[in-house]
């Protein structure tokens, strides 16, 4: 062991990793962050690609070609005291039965605290929640799905082997005219945040980008296999910088997407070039002058809590074993409750929120709500629960460890009263509620408020 890992284990006070937050602090001169990363493609033959159904807007839809191939790509995070591992995966989304089957596979992964498994959630990638194939049957496909756990594990496992020491920079660009909120009232976060690891011998980096709109550049009509803008946005800010590259997706519920710069459908792929090189150059204009030096502290907390279960289509797909999200007995429509979780990690200055499903943002701003259901209260956002506590800026990472569908605001929350869940149903402003189709229920931005404060009470 080096001189400076030493020093650093020396300095640590050791939590608990759970409801209490585990805590390295290395402040002393000398001490460094350590980062790793891995990043694997998810193999599939290509000649039989047009099996997978694609995810993401209609049943029973093939794959009919591959633009590019889906990859799992990871983050392995340490400030003294063992790390946490941050693994993404190019999908739509992946409920917590596959996480934990990741989870169990790197359970014996030496000196991790905990894992964490994210979607980037691109609608050009298979099924892989089982919702998209022919309808009431299961779309995924499970010789893919292996393949994607494969690809999860060996892709961590290589971060945590990559880790290395080095310095860590918080940055953000405000991105000008790039979005699109297709649901009353129009709020979103503008900005792409980004971490940056400096590795002290001038090798490559890594660039950990945030940001909050939906992975459809190419648009509804789409069959190519691809993963979308962030893809793209990786390689080409690791093509010009030498650093390897994350995408975290943040609040894109309501449904928050990128703009069309190149309309017709005929010319999607086109669209998606536009969209990534735009967000390209916005990552690159983050400079390091204006960037804020983090020091190597860290502070995770983790909560599990059950959100009351009034959707009965999620229960069905439950039944029929097609979803493998974790259910209990629960005061709600159908009986059932979803357990599910969020982690906090808490660095000096900067919060990272890895949240399950698609949280509309104005339950992170407050900035403003819809009103179609008057009824509804909604919980504190959670920018203002994050400022009572100290959490600094507050960096979302969107459906990550578990899909709950889009988390909508109580008092926006409308259903068909002749067919709740399962049919649309339009509000006195014309807005669709289609969101709902796709929710766990109403309480569920209540439930995940409450856990957000309990777990930033643990953060301290």
């Amino acid at each position: 062991m080096n001189v400076r890992a030493v020093i650093a284990l020396g300095l640590l006070i050791i939590g608990v990793y759970g409801g209490l937050a585990g805590v390295a602090r290395a402040e002393e001169a000398g001490a460094n962050w350590r980062f790793g990363f891995g990043q694997r493609e998810i193999y599939y033959p290509e000649d039989e690609v047009t099996s997978l159904y694609i995810a993401g807007y209609h049943n029973d839809w093939h794959i009919t070609e591959v633009l590019d191939y889906c990859q799992a790509r990871a983050v392995w995070m340490d400030a003294g005291d063992g790390g946490v591992l941050i693994i993404g995966v190019d999908c739509v989304a992946l409920d917590s039965g596959t996480v934990a089957v990741i989870r169990e596979r790197l359970s014996d992964l030496p000196g991790c605290r905990g894992v964490s498994v994210y979607a980037t959630h691109t609608h050009a990638g298979p099924d892989t929640l089982g919702l998209w194939g022919p309808i009431m049957r299961d779309g995924k496909d499970k010789v893919y799905m292996k393949a994607l756990v494969e690809a999860a594990c060996e892709a961590g496992r290589d971060a945590a082997a990559d880790a290395r020491p080095g310095r860590l920079f918080y940055g953000k660009a405000e991105t000008k005219g790039m979005y699109r909120d297709s649901r009353y009232p129009t709020v979103y976060d503008e900005n792409l945040y980004q971490l940056r690891f400096e590795a002290p011998d001038g090798g490559s980096g890594l660039r950990m980008l945030f940001y909050g709109a939906h992975a459809e550049s190419l648009r509804g009509d789409n069959t190519r296999l691809s993963r979308d803008y962030p893809g793209l946005l990786c390689d080409g800010v690791t093509e010009a910088t030498g650093d390897r590259t994350m995408f975290f997706p943040g609040a894109i519920g309501g449904l928050i997407m990128t703009r069309e710069f190149v309309p017709a459908s005929t010319r999607a792929v086109e669209n998606l070039r536009v969209t990534a090189e735009k967000l390209v150059s916005y990552a690159l204009s983050i400079a390091p002058e204006g960037e804020m030096e983090i020091p190597p502290e860290m502070t995770e907390s983790r909560q599990v809590f059950t959100v009351p279960l009034d959707n009965p289509v999620f229960l069905t797909y439950r039944t029929l074993g097609i979803l493998g999200n974790r259910f209990e007995p629960c005061d709600s429509a159908t009986g059932q409750g979803a357990v599910t979780e969020l982690t906090l990690i808490r660095l000096k200055g900067v919060t990272i929120a890895m949240l399950p499903g698609e949280l509309f943002p104005e339950l992170v701003t407050g900035e403003a709500y819809g009103d179609a259901n008057p009824e509804g209260v909604n919980p504190r956002p959670l920018r203002d629960i994050a400022d009572e506590y100290g959490l600094g800026q507050l960096l979302i990472i969107g459906l990550c460890n578990d899909e709950l569908g889009y988390i909508v605001p109580p008092s926006d929350f409308l259903v068909n009263e002749k067919a709740p869940y399962l049919s649309r149903v339009v509000d006195r402003r014309g807005e669709d509620h289609y969101e709902e189709t796709n929710s766990v229920g109403p309480l569920c931005a209540v439930c995940l408020a409450e856990a957000f404060e309990r777990a930033a009470k643990a953060a301290q």
